[in-house]
């Protein structure tokens, strides 16, 4: 599984239980070229009543903007959203010429990518450079950086620079270190403004002994109070909340009163946040 469906299949879990799909990817579908259907016929104008024997002049065909092209509008902005969306047209295509297929997007659509799809994503990955693939992980950690709901969590799958055994081989390496503060941190300040994709995945960083993190099950308890009470705030009646004791009453054993106080009070604080995202108002 590539890091994009990784990435996706966690807030996938958040998704099914909110009822829509969540995608860490701001203007995903600007990696998509729409193969465009025969255009309508166009209604005459008054001018053409003027010369009635004019040849009617076809509409040009339309230009296909290029990989480098998108990369450049993006880049230019300088916003965060733009990096973010950088990265994901440079990841689709780095998968689709691995794998002739967008996983990712199949599953966000639920099908197959189509023969016109996928022959309009191998016109636009075409023109890959080494470059733009080394370019790839600045856009993310730009996105990280900035906030992008989702960027987070990628980078983190993402590994050191785009290394994920660095975790294992060089773990005491000062660059892996300063990379795992830096994912963490990331991570840390989006779960503190309820960005779900965070919470979740610190939840499950935090329940046990990691190659980024060690067990943490306060943390991980707070984590998991937040996920529970949004999702009572969200659940239509009826629906299992997935974060319940019943599923989760081992975690809670584990720790003190004063821990588990501690931990309520830190999901308070990102429930309050969700809530002032949302415009949900605040209950107990």
């Amino acid at each position: 599984m590539n890091n994009k469906l990784t990435g996706i299949a966690i807030a996938a879990a958040i998704a099914a239980a909110l009822a829509f799909v969540y995608w860490p990817a701001p203007d995903g579908d600007a990696a998509q070229v729409a193969a465009g259907g025969p255009a309508a016929p166009q209604g005459r104008s008054l001018a053409s009543y003027f010369n009635l024997d004019a040849v009617p002049v076809p509409a040009a065909a339309p230009v296909p903007v290029t990989l480098a092209q998108q990369l450049a509008r993006l880049a230019a902005s300088g916003k965060p959203e733009d990096a973010y969306a950088a990265y994901n047209l440079l990841d689709d295509c780095i998968v689709f010429q691995r794998e002739s297929r967008l996983p990712g997007l199949e599953f966000e659509l639920g099908r197959e990518m189509t023969a016109e799809e996928k022959a309009a994503q191998q016109q636009l990955c075409a023109g890959l450079t080494q470059r733009q693939r080394e370019d790839r992980l600045g856009y993310l950690a730009a996105a990280a950086q900035g906030g992008v709901p989702g960027a987070a969590t990628i980078f983190l799958s993402e590994g050191p620079f785009g290394d994920r055994s660095a975790l294992r081989n060089r773990p005491d390496d000062p660059l892996v270190q300063a990379w795992k503060r830096q994912a963490i941190a990331q991570l840390t300040a989006q779960a503190d403004e309820a960005e779900l994709s965070s919470v979740s995945t610190l939840m499950m960083a935090y329940l046990r002994d990691g190659e980024v993190v060690q067990k943490d099950a306060p943390q991980a308890y707070g984590y998991l109070l937040a996920l529970r009470q949004v999702y009572d705030d969200i659940l239509a009646p009826g629906v299992t909340n997935p974060y319940q004791d019943e599923y989760w009453h081992w975690l809670q054993a584990e720790l003190t009163p004063e821990q588990q106080a501690a931990a309520a009070a830190k999901a308070q604080a990102i429930v309050a946040k969700y809530r002032q995202h949302t415009g949900r108002p605040a209950h107990g």
